[in-house]
Formats: structure tokens, C-alpha cells, sequence
């Protein structure tokens, strides 16, 4: 038999056109699994459902969420949280109180162990019930909306198992103003 480079070339391509398309294959599926493990539990993007925490959040603004923030640390005061609630229904919320402290609210105001909390980020026309007091469990939070007189917060589901937190907002995807 005698060899003939242009046969050679040609038997050749199939082989490697089938060795590419596996490769091709392969990288997608690992691209697949690995947007999925990241989006299981490490971070997700969320769009907000709810008008509690105008005007800091608007209804339908995407927003980034952040799954393992708390991994390594407990929520602090003026996060901005995802909780779940059930299966069905997630909650924006912002993190109030924090664990052993005393939360009451007088004439549209906060106060954590009695003292004032300054919240910049509220309408100053807010008008909503007083509540409390209430001391805040070892391994929960107090939440609320920033728009009080239309949120459903701890003031009416309790305080917060800091497990029920999915993970906390770390930046505001759409629109790109503001945050």
C-alpha cells in the first residue's frame, strides 16, 4: 500500500470532527453544572416582588444575592436580607435588631435598647403603629420594610431564625442608579 498524504487527511476528519464536538459537549455541561452550584449556593439573582422597602427598592428591580455572606458572620444592622418564609414566599427585608437586644417603636420611630435609631434611608412622612417592646432571641433578627405602613414584617411574622435568611444583597443589578 502506498501512502497517500491527501487520504490520510480525509480519514482523519471525521474522526476529529467527532472529537471536537465531544469536547464542545463536555464544556457546556461543565458550564451547565457550574452556573447551577453557583446559583444553588453561592449567589442568585433576585427580582423584587413587593413594594416594602420603596423607596430604597422598587418593584421589579433586579438585585444580587448574595447566598454565603453569612457563612462566615451574622447579619448586621441596615443589611438588606432575603428571608424565606415558606416554600413558596421570599421577603426583602431590613435587618433591625440584632440578637439579645430590645426593640420598640414609638411615634413612627425606632429605638433599640432605648435609643434612637437614625434611618436616613426613610421617607420622613412615614406614619405606622407603635409596637413593642420585644427582646430579640440568641440566633434571630428583627426585620422591617422601609415602607412601614405597607410591609409585612416582624412586627406581624415574628422575629427571624437567622437560618431562614437566604443570603443578603450585595448590589443592584437594574436599574443601575442608586444603591
Amino acid at each position: 500500500m502506498i501512502y497517500n498524504p491527501d487520504m490520510a487527511i480525509k480519514e482523519a476528519k471525521p474522526a476529529d470532527a467527532r472529537s471536537e464536538v465531544w469536547e464542545w459537549i463536555k464544556t457546556l455541561l461543565l458550564a451547565a453544572l457550574t452556573a447551577l452550584i453557583i446559583r444553588m449556593f453561592i449567589f442568585e439573582i433576585v427580582v423584587v416582588k413587593q413594594s416594602s422597602m420603596f423607596p430604597t427598592l422598587e418593584e421589579n428591580q433586579k438585585l444580587g444575592l448574595l447566598k454565603t455572606a453569612y457563612w462566615f458572620s451574622e447579619p448586621a444592622r441596615g443589611d438588606i436580607v432575603i428571608i424565606r418564609i415558606s416554600k413558596e414566599k421570599d421577603y426583602v427585608k431590613r435587618v433591625i435588631g440584632l440578637p439579645g437586644e430590645t426593640i420598640e417603636i414609638k411615634d413612627n420611630r425606632v429605638y433599640i435598647d432605648g435609643e434612637l435609631l437614625e434611618e436616613d434611608y426613610l421617607r420622613k412622612d412615614l406614619v405606622y403603629p407603635d409596637y413593642g417592646p420585644v427582646n430579640i432571641s440568641e440566633g434571630a433578627v428583627f426585620v422591617l420594610g422601609d415602607n412601614r405602613p405597607n410591609s409585612v414584617d416582624s412586627r406581624s411574622i415574628g422575629e427571624i431564625k437567622t437560618e431562614s435568611i437566604k443570603g443578603k444583597i450585595v448590589f443592584r443589578i437594574h436599574p443601575f442608579s442608586g444603591f
